[in-house]
């Protein structure tokens, strides 16, 4: 059970929310990734290499994202996870594009992005948690 204060409102709870659902869905992600590797590499011309570092980055920042929402200020970190998911939909329309005209690199790109951005996020997520957790700030 959480705890709301007062001044968090039902937005906030909404906000927490939506955090921990993009956090368990990151880890989700790379679960599937991990049991899918073969299916992936075969499909999407990936290396499994590639496909197993995204599904480490993905965990690695869903677990801090959901950390996020229980203790960190999502109001800041909120245009973070919107920049992370509008590259990504940005990035999975020209992957997607490249495997409809048969030409290589759209798994390239698409896992590529996905371990960059999860390992920026998750680092920028970390960041708020130490600032949030330091001695004399508030949270």
């Amino acid at each position: 059970m959480s705890v709301r204060t007062p001044a968090e409102g039902h937005g906030g709870a909404l906000l927490r929310g939506g955090f921990v659902a993009d956090g368990v869905f990151k880890l989700a992600t790379a679960a599937l990734f991990t049991v899918l590797v073969r299916w992936f590499t075969d499909r999407l011309d990936a290396p499994a290499a590639l496909v197993l570092v995204t599904a480490a980055a993905l965990a690695v920042c869903g677990a801090v994202e959901i950390a996020v929402a229980r203790t960190g200020d999502l109001r800041r970190s909120t245009r973070y996870l919107v920049a992370y998911d509008s590259g990504w939909a940005v990035v999975t329309v020209a992957a997607v594009l490249l495997a409809w005209s048969h030409a290589p690199g759209g798994g390239w790109i698409w896992f590529g992005y996905q371990a960059l951005a999860a390992t920026a996020l998750g680092a920028r997520f970390a960041t708020v948690l130490r600032r949030d957790r330091a001695p004399g700030t508030a949270g």
